[in-house]
C-alpha cells in the first residue's frame, strides 16, 4: 500500500495593508526587490511575488579572527546570503503581504495595519487555552514583559491585569481549521499549516473575516486602552493638540515629572539654564506659557524646549523635553485620547465612564487639613503634627521589606490612632499612581504580614502600639486616607491613569474591609507662583 505524500507544514507571517487601495510601491520597498512574478491564484484579484535582491555573498565578519593570519581558509566557513520574499495578494477588498525568510525587510512599516494579527488571534483562539502573551503596563514605570506557560491556560493565569496592562501579542490553541493547531498574533498573524499555494485564498479570506468581527466578551477589555502606534494617527493627534493650544483649551493639560525623582536633592525646575532664569518650585503649564512670553506653543516647540531639574548649586541634574512632561487629555471625534510621557493612548469611552462611575461614591474625608504652604511634603507633615491634635508623625519611618518597594513607608501621618494618612502634593499622574499603589501595599502588609507588624510596632507612638503584633488586626477598625494637595476637584479632575490606579487600590482595600477616603488639601496660591533665582556672582 503506497504511503500518501505528507504536505509540508509552512510557517506563514501574514500582514494586512492599512489601505487596500495603495499600490505595491507604497507598501513595499520595490527598489530592494527583483521584478515581480505574477502567479495564478484562484479567487484573488492579483498575486505578485517579490523576491528580495541578493547582496553579494560574504563571509561572516567574526570569522576574520581566525582567517586574518592565513591559518584558516575562509572557504571553510562557507558563504552567507539572506534569502527573502514577500507575496502581495489582493482579495476580498484587502491587500495582504505574506513575508518569507528575510522578506520582512521589504515592508514599509507605516503601510502595515497595526495589531491586525492580535485581533485575528483573539477571534480565533480558545480563551482557556493560551500559551503566552506579551503585555505592557502604563503605570508610573512603563514595563514590557512576556508571560508563558508550558500548558494551555486561561488568560488571567498568565498574570495579566486587564485594567493596568495592555495586551499586544498572544499565542494560543486555534479554533479555526484553516489556521492549524496554534496561532500567534501581533501586527502579523503567524501560523504553521500544511498548505499548498492554492490554499492561501481560503486562509486569507478567513483572516480578514475574523479581523472584521467583534471581539468575544472574554477579550472585550483588550480595547479599553490602546497605545496609538500608527504614525499617521500620531501626527493627526499632535495636530489636534496644536489646535487645542491655539484655542487655549488648557483645562486638561498638566506639566509633571515623567518619572519618579528625589525631590529632596533639587530646588526646582527651569526652562533654560541662564543665571536670571526663574527656578519654579512646582511644575506648571501656566509657568511654561509665561516663559514663552505670548508665543503659542506647538508640539514641535515642546519637543525641542527642555525642562531642567536644578540642584542646590543651580546646576541641571536631569532634563526632559516639555512634550514628554506634558499630560494632556483631549477628545478627537467621539474618541478620548491621553498623552502621557510622550506617548498617545486611545481610551474606550465606556471604560472612562465605568472608572468615573466607580469613584462616584468614594468618601471625602471630613477633616479640614491645614493649608499647604511648604516646599517639601515632609515639612508639611511636621507642620500638621505640631499644630493639630490627635496626629502622630510617621513620615520617613521606613520599613525594609525587600521586593519592589524595598523601603516601605507605612503612612505619613496617623490620626486618632486608626487613620493611616498618605499625603502627596499633586505633581503628575506618576506621583499619584505611586501614592495609591504604596498606600495599598502598606495596608495589605499591615493585615497579612505579622513580620511587617513586628517591624512597624516599635515605630508607632506608645498610645497606639499593637498589644500583640502577631495577631491579625481587624481592618474594619482602620481607615486609609489619601490626602492630595491640589487646586483641582478630586477625584473628578484627577488624571485618568491616576483614577484607574485609585480605582484598583480602592477595590482591593474594600475587599480587605478597610475604610477608604480621599482628602483635598488646599494649596497656598503663593506657593504655586513661588520662584527662586540663582544668586549673582560678585
Amino acid at each position: 500500500m503506497a504511503k500518501s505524500k505528507k504536505i509540508r507544514k509552512e510557517k506563514l507571517s501574514i500582514y494586512l495593508a492599512r489601505d487596500g487601495g495603495k499600490s505595491d510601491s507604497e507598501i513595499i520597498k520595490l527598489e530592494n526587490a527583483k521584478p515581480p512574478i505574477e502567479l495564478d491564484l484562484p479567487e484573488t484579484e492579483s498575486s505578485l511575488l517579490y523576491i528580495k535582491k541578493q547582496p553579494p555573498k560574504s563571509v561572516t565578519p567574526w570569522t576574520k579572527l581566525f582567517t586574518s593570519d592565513g591559518q584558516v581558509d575562509a572557504s571553510q566557513f562557507g558563504m552567507s546570503s539572506n534569502v527573502g520574499a514577500v507575496f502581495v495578494v489582493r482579495i476580498s477588498g484587502a491587500t495582504f503581504i505574506l513575508s518569507f525568510g528575510t522578506g520582512f525587510h521589504l515592508l514599509k512599516s507605516e503601510a502595515i495595519e497595526r495589531d491586525f494579527g492580535l485581533k485575528v488571534t483573539l477571534n480565533s483562539v480558545d480563551p482557556d487555552k493560551l500559551r503566552s502573551l506579551d503585555k505592557a503596563s502604563y503605570d508610573h514605570n512603563p514595563l514590557n514583559s512576556r508571560t508563558q506557560s508550558s500548558v494551555d491556560v486561561d488568560v488571567f493565569n498568565l498574570h495579566l491585569d486587564s485594567e493596568m496592562e495592555m495586551l499586544y501579542a498572544v499565542t494560543g490553541a486555534s479554533l479555526v481549521e484553516e489556521f492549524g493547531s496554534h496561532v500567534t498574533g501581533r501586527d502579523a498573524l503567524t501560523i504553521a499549516v500544511e498548505a499548498k499555494l492554492t490554499d492561501l485564498p481560503k486562509i486569507l479570506s478567513e483572516s480578514i473575516r475574523r479581523y472584521r468581527s467583534k471581539l468575544p466578551a472574554k477579550f472585550s477589555w483588550v480595547e479599553n486602552i490602546n497605545r496609538v502606534r500608527d504614525l499617521d494617527e500620531i501626527d493627526i493627534l499632535d495636530m489636534e493638540l496644536d489646535q487645542y493650544l491655539v484655542d487655549e483649551k488648557h483645562d486638561n493639560f498638566w506639566l509633571g515629572e515623567p518619572e519618579i525623582i528625589d525631590w529632596e536633592s533639587q530646588i526646582g525646575y527651569s526652562f533654560d539654564m541662564y543665571q536670571r532664569t526663574p527656578r519654579y518650585v512646582i511644575l506648571s503649564f501656566d509657568d511654561y506659557l509665561n516663559y514663552l512670553n505670548g508665543t503659542v506653543p506647538t508640539v514641535e516647540m515642546m519637543k525641542s524646549n527642555v525642562i531642567h531639574v536644578n540642584n542646590s548649586e543651580y546646576q541641571s541634574v536631569k532634563s526632559w523635553p516639555v512634550y514628554r512632561c506634558l499630560y494632556a487629555e483631549i477628545k478627537f471625534g467621539s474618541d478620548h485620547y491621553i498623552l502621557r510621557n510622550g506617548v498617545w493612548y486611545k481610551i474606550n469611552c465606556d471604560f472612562v465612564t465605568a472608572v468615573d462611575e466607580y469613584l462616584k461614591d468614594l468618601d471625602i474625608h471630613p477633616f479640614k487639613f491645614p493649608l499647604y504652604t511648604q516646599d517639601r511634603e515632609e515639612d508639611y507633615n511636621e507642620h500638621v503634627f505640631n499644630t493639630e491634635s490627635n496626629f502622630c508623625l510617621m513620615d520617613k519611618n521606613n520599613i525594609k521589606i525587600g521586593g519592589p518597594y524595598d523601603k516601605l513607608e507605612h503612612c505619613d501621618l496617623i490620626r486618632n490612632g486608626n487613620e493611616f494618612i498618605h499625603v502627596k502634593f499633586y505633581r503628575s499622574s506618576s506621583t499619584l499612581s505611586h501614592l495609591f499603589s504604596q498606600g495599598f501595599v502598606a495596608a495589605e502588609a499591615f493585615v497579612k504580614d505579622s513580620w511587617y507588624r513586628e517591624q512597624l510596632n516599635p515605630k508607632l507612638p506608645t498610645s497606639i502600639k499593637l498589644s500583640d503584633p502577631k495577631a491579625r488586626p481587624n481592618p474594619s477598625n482602620y481607615n486609609i486616607v489619601y490626602a492630595i494637595a491640589t487646586e483641582k476637584k478630586i477625584p473628578n479632575d484627577l488624571p485618568f491613569f491616576s483614577k484607574v490606579t485609585l480605582k484598583n487600590s480602592l477595590k482591593t482595600l474594600r475587599a480587605l474591609d478597610y475604610g477608604v477616603s480621599l482628602a483635598k488639601i488646599d494649596v497656598c496660591p503663593i506657593l504655586l507662583k513661588k520662584k527662586k533665582y540663582k544668586p549673582r556672582k560678585n
